[in-house]
């Protein structure tokens, strides 16, 4: 058969382009792929919705520009949710790039809700040290936090002056892409402070984290891009992580197709022979 035949000798570059189409064209036209709310990203966003307005959040950036993708739609899902809650946000990171990038999401979200940098929202920058750092910062945040990340005092600061330990934070966000990250907020500050916990992480550190879930030493979990699609989906604020699940959905289908079609062609040769 001819078209078996020419199908077997298909320049791959075709096959390359329409991939690059299938990734491409969801994320200009997004195509609104209903997306499944699992347990982990459903208990994440009823916690938050049970603070109370004024709750002080911690919203730990642990990731870089290569867990960029996956992380920054959850931050700024995330922060979406919170300042409709009105809680105020007290941002932080133990990796040096992470403030920065959740810096670009708080700029672009505080100012639609009419927040105040230093009163409802703040970002004292990246925190080196790892577990020593989060044990000290949690007995006395004073004693580590001198300044914002602009290198102003934290004390000219109304939300800078309200946080003085651990006993003033109602819940932590880790967005974490590896270590230091959601494993050393577990150990050094919720398992000594009781702070309740929780974390936006790559998908492929998702699976490690649900020990924790099931122990209780996360509230909740937002796992990957899917994650913070889901995320979206809740806050009724389809974005980035919604659109890039589109992207995936299609380019998936279209490698199932391209499987089969070689299964096809595999085995009309082995017919023919």
């Amino acid at each position: 058969m001819k078209f078996f035949d020419r199908l077997e000798k298909i320049d791959r570059r075709i096959i390359f382009f329409l991939v690059g189409l299938a990734v491409i064209i969801p994320l200009i036209i997004p195509l609104g792929l209903p997306v499944d709310i699992t347990g982990p990203v459903q208990d994440v966003f009823d916690r938050v919705e049970e603070l109370p307005e004024g709750s002080i959040v911690v919203v730990s950036c642990d990731y870089d520009p290569g867990s960029e993708a996956e992380l920054s739609p959850a931050t700024a899902a995330f922060l979406e949710h919170c300042f409709r809650k009105n809680l105020r946000v007290y941002m932080m990171g133990l990796w040096p790039a992470g403030p920065e990038l959740g810096n670009l999401a708080l700029e672009s979200i505080a100012p639609t809700y009419g927040k105040v940098y230093g009163v409802d929202y703040i970002n004292i920058g990246y925190r080196p040290g790892g577990p020593v750092m989060l044990v000290s910062l949690g007995r006395d945040f004073t004693d580590l936090v001198r300044a914002d990340y602009a290198g102003v005092p934290i004390d000219s600061f109304p939300l800078g002056r309200a946080v003085k330990s651990a006993r003033d934070i109602d819940l932590v966000m880790t967005l974490s892409a590896g270590d230091p990250g959601v494993l050393h907020w577990i150990i050094y500050f919720s398992a000594r402070y009781g702070t309740e916990i929780a974390t936006a992480t790559t998908a492929i550190m998702a699976p490690q984290q649900y020990p924790y879930l099931s122990s209780g030493q996360l509230i909740g979990l937002l796992g990957g891009l899917k994650g913070a699609a889901e995320y979206e989906t809740l806050v009724d604020k389809k974005a980035r992580a919604v659109a890039g699940m589109d992207s995936q959905s299609i380019v998936h289908l279209l490698l199932v197709v391209f499987i089969v079609i070689g299964n096809i062609i595999l085995l009309y040769q082995k017919r023919r022979k």
